[in-house]
């Protein structure tokens, strides 16, 4: 059994985030019990819940034996790199929204997600915070509408945030969700 997990740079720590989880289970990509077994979302042609370690999505074997992608490769800002929105989507963990996620860029490339965040989590990043201030622009919610929504984000409930963190400037980013 395995212990440490492969570095994942758009997704530094899928076992906090909850996306990797220790098990006795094998990978269908190696067929190996690696101790780990990425619990995301997955798409692909069969149904593949519970079925990849996490060394087989980051070397994109699994991506590559089965035809999967772990996140949505879109919306996409224009200048980012094809190859980056590969790594996000064919050889990172990705995770589950309440609706479809999807990954937040910027500098060019992809951010790094640090998990699920409610206010407590946000109420001390005000770029993450001023980014979902803005998510709703365009649909007529007043200021005091928008704070607390904000105010009613919950990081193991709904609505949520979903965080991330610029991996060259440090800029966190966030967007909401809810069922």
């Amino acid at each position: 059994m395995t212990s440490v997990l492969p570095e994942f740079g758009y997704h530094p720590d899928p076992l906090a985030t909850g996306f990797v989880e220790r098990s006795d289970g094998t990978c269908l990509s190696c067929g190996q019990p690696r101790g780990f077994i990425y619990t995301g979302p997955v798409s692909a042609v069969d149904e593949l819940v519970n079925s990849f370690c996490p060394w087989c999505i980051a070397d994109g074997s699994a991506a590559a034996r089965f035809a999967a992608s772990f996140s949505a490769d879109e919306p996409v800002p224009e200048g980012v790199p094809r190859e980056v929105v590969d790594a996000v989507t064919t050889r990172t963990p990705g995770f589950s929204g309440w609706q479809q996620s999807h990954w937040l860029y910027h500098c060019g490339d992809g951010a790094a997600f640090l998990g699920l965040a409610g206010w407590p989590e946000l109420e001390g990043l005000p770029d993450a915070l001023d980014a979902l201030r803005h998510e709703h622009d365009g649909l007529g919610w007043t200021p005091k509408l928008i704070e607390e929504y904000l105010r009613e984000l919950d990081k193991d409930g709904s609505p949520s945030a979903y965080l991330f963190r610029c991996r060259h400037c440090g800029t966190h980013l966030a967007y909401s969700d809810f069922d």
